[in-house]
């Protein structure tokens, strides 16, 4: 399950000039809808601005190779010292698991923007995923400190976010629970290159809060050589939040919602079940 945070790169920038069309696909994308969006952005006659957007909804998506297309585009019309062209590069990278370029290009922004929050966002999940914490805390503190008014990072004990997942699996009906105890539930800071597929590096990306990885109750066990495991991302799940309160929901849904896939249930089948 990735990451709802509302202040990602997909939001829509200021620009009063905007056609109707991108404004309202700069609505759907920022609404969860990026297959709307990219219809929406197909009637705009503006190519830079239709690629900028194409290129945010691809990387939602997940279809990295389409992202890199428009970002071609876009850094043949803008230059590749723009900031909307380093910033994308910089989302491709990270999706794709590349995160030294990933590195260089949020970092490249942060100079010309030391105070936007969301790149400092994104440079302390980068740290977080090189296991350095306390420069990921750095980052995040910065980021917190700009906000209006300034909020204060939201950070648990690790014993009261295993009890925030006790108390979730206590929460389960029965005939749920009894199908949970034979997976492991696992607290991890982020995730790891290992949990990665290869095939589709965006199918995990660094900012997930939780994933399920091995067989399903609908697999043959020979399917995966893994036990049943849920992952929850402790770091992640706390940069979604807002208040310990929060962090404590966001456990209950993206636990529920690997559950879901535990049971073998698709995204549509996991809302309808009520495990998220």
């Amino acid at each position: 399950m990735t990451s709802n945070d509302d202040n990602s790169s997909a939001d829509s920038p200021a620009d009063s000039s905007m056609d109707s069309a991108l404004e309202a696909a700069y609505d759907a994308l920022e609404a969860g809808r990026p297959d709307e969006a990219l219809v929406e952005a197909a009637r705009s006659e503006d190519p830079v601005g239709r690629a900028l957007l194409e290129c945010r909804a691809q990387i939602t998506l997940g279809h990295l190779q389409a992202a890199a297309g428009a970002l071609g585009r876009i850094a043949e019309a803008l230059g590749d010292d723009d900031l909307d062209v380093l910033e994308l590069t910089g989302e491709i990278a990270l999706s794709a698991w590349d995160l030294d370029t990933a590195q260089s290009a949020f970092a490249a922004v942060l100079e010309s923007e030391p105070d936007e929050p969301w790149i400092l966002e994104r440079l302390g999940l980068l740290a977080d995923l090189r296991g350095d914490f306390a420069a990921g805390d750095e980052f995040v503190d910065r980021a917190s400190a700009l906000g209006d008014p300034p909020a204060p990072p939201v950070r648990v004990s690790e014993e009261a976010f295993d009890a925030a997942v006790e108390s979730a699996l206590g929460a389960l009906a029965p005939t749920f629970r009894d199908r949970v105890k034979h997976a492991r539930v696992v607290r991890e800071p982020v995730p790891f290159r290992s949990l990665v597929e290869p095939e589709d590096p965006a199918a995990t990306p660094p900012d997930i809060l939780g994933l399920f990885a091995g067989a399903s109750e609908l697999d043959a066990p020979a399917d995966s050589d893994l036990p049943p495991t849920i992952y929850l991302f402790k770091r992640n799940i706390e940069r979604a939040s807002g208040s310990p309160e929060q962090v404590a929901e966001e456990i209950r849904i993206t636990l529920f919602h690997e559950i879901g896939h535990l049971l073998g249930l698709n995204e549509d089948e996991v809302a309808a079940m009520g495990l998220a």
